[in-house]
């Protein structure tokens, strides 16, 4: 791992000279805090690597920058396609005054921007001059609502207004990814590298074990379904009981009986199940870390995350990817 921030260059395709001149090159700047090593990108610089070796001639080019010393080396000319910049979820990303010319240049030049987790306090800093509706993570909700961002409503996890997007977390911002994928190389490439990197989204109940399981137990029960479905489209940044109840038409006194009766478990105990068996899919079927994700999975810290893992599956997370990585490639075997 690298201990400062390097420009981190993800090829543009495996290919030769003669044919490189043809490839529609798409500049990608990954813009971090000062304070935030490269490795903190690598998650994104993989969906853009992925699209690389599963189509050659996708083109993407990547690097990771911060905004101080960093962007004085870029040429004049300048002109990326597209800027994410990457926030954390647990504090404030600091901006001094020679970020902030560097911060107004990129956005006045790039093509579209994306600003993720607390990179949204970087908005009114922009230049930017038409209010831009923001998603905002819940542990800056407050500070949001005093500063006077214009917030998407509670839960949303992405929102896009023009050339502008905005995630609550560097997780989401894989949706807004998959969504630049899809604008720039069409569906098929993009679902295809969503696919590869194992990466789902939208109302995914039905790949879910656990809620089959619960949906059978309940009989098809249409109020235990709905409130399923609810959960797993807010596994990220869970909602609060008497939140679902209030979206499904009932008060949180039923909505607990209801899932007792039918079943056989409370509506806290079932959310929290799904979020567990997300984090499994997510350690088996991709290379997130472990911090991205416990973000991913709502359970606000890795010591949390690790508890509630162990209850369910009788290891760590980590001893758990640990052991499947073994299973898959043990000592001598051919890869």
């Amino acid at each position: 791992m690298m201990s400062r921030l390097e420009p981190l260059t993800v090829p543009a395709s495996r290919q030769t000279a003669d044919n490189a001149a043809q490839t529609r090159l798409h500049d990608v700047e990954i813009i971090l805090p000062q304070s935030e090593p490269p490795a903190a990108a690598q998650m994104i610089c993989e969906v853009f690597r992925a699209a690389n070796d599963l189509f050659p001639d996708s083109g993407y080019r990547t690097a990771v920058r911060n905004l101080s010393s960093q962007m004085r080396a870029v040429p004049a000319g300048w002109k990326p396609q597209t800027v994410i910049f990457l926030g954390g979820i647990a504090s404030r990303w600091p901006l001094n005054s020679g970020e902030k010319a560097s911060l107004q240049r990129i956005c006045r030049q790039a093509q579209r921007c994306l600003f993720a987790g607390s990179a949204v306090f970087l908005l009114p800093e922009t230049g930017i001059n038409a209010p831009v509706e923001s998603a905002v993570h819940a542990n800056f909700a407050a500070a949001a609502e005093e500063e006077q961002l214009a917030c998407a409503p509670a839960g949303t996890l992405t929102a896009s207004s023009g050339r502008i997007s905005t995630a609550v977390s560097s997780f989401a911002a894989l949706r807004v990814l998959a969504a630049f994928l899809r604008a720039d190389r069409g569906p098929f490439i993009a679902d295809a590298v969503c696919d590869y990197l194992g990466l789902t989204f939208g109302p995914v109940s039905e790949q879910s074990k656990v809620s089959l399981q619960l949906r059978q137990t309940a009989g098809g029960d249409a109020l235990i379904v709905k409130i399923l479905d609810l959960m797993q489209q807010n596994l990220e940044e869970p909602l609060l009981i008497r939140d679902i109840a209030q979206q499904a038409g009932v008060s949180p006194r039923k909505l607990e009986r209801r899932f007792q009766q039918k079943a056989r478990t409370s509506p806290l105990a079932a959310y929290r199940k799904l979020r567990i068996e997300k984090a499994r899919q997510l350690l088996l079927h991709t290379t997130l870390p472990l911090a991205e994700i416990v973000a991913a999975t709502g359970f606000g810290s890795r010591s949390s995350l690790t508890e509630w893992f162990k209850r369910e599956y009788k290891t760590s997370p980590q001893a758990f990817r640990k052991q499947y990585y073994a299973d898959r490639h043990p000592a001598g075997s051919m890869a």
